[in-house]
């Protein structure tokens, strides 16, 4: 298994253009990367950050995986549809960031909760953690994680 970048050319897709713009990823690279589950990544698209983007599984017809683009990243790169594009993608970090680990470490009720999600559930709580822009947001958003796991496993029967 390779988790090394990727780079492929596409044609940018609109099936409804109120959903706007989006492209196919090769099976051949989802299969190199071992993926099952939603995935994050970052890249570029004709050169053009992408920033922290999800790659999702397209479904039982293909076994193709797709991103779609968000109205910024189609202006930036005047995307239309039928347009050949470069893309670059290399799978995100996933670590668990410091200040997570140590809350596992000092709080059983947060780590007995962490255990119990599954795992897009972790990847989703990371993300949402990273995207805080300063240390007294990304604080915050650990609070808020913590209550919410928390009450998630509460509620289990």
């Amino acid at each position: 298994m390779s988790h090394g970048p990727i780079r492929f050319r596409t044609k940018l897709l609109c099936n409804d253009p109120r959903l706007g713009l989006w492209f196919q990823i090769p099976a051949r690279f989802i299969r190199d990367w071992g993926l099952t589950m939603t995935t994050t990544v970052e890249g570029t698209i004709n050169g053009h950050p992408l920033g922290r983007r999800a790659i999702k599984d397209s479904g039982p017809k293909t076994d193709d995986w797709y991103m779609g683009l968000t109205k910024p990243i189609t202006d930036a790169i005047g995307g239309q549809e039928g347009a050949e594009v470069e893309i670059e993608l290399r799978l995100s970090d996933m670590t668990l960031p410091e200040e997570m680990a140590a809350r596992l470490k000092s709080d059983a009720a947060y780590a007995r909760a962490w255990e119990a999600l599954k795992p897009n559930h972790k990847r989703a709580a990371i993300e949402h953690y990273l995207e805080a822009k300063t240390p007294a947001g990304r604080t915050a958003r650990l609070e808020t994680i913590s209550r919410s796991i928390k009450a998630r496993l509460d509620a289990k029967p």
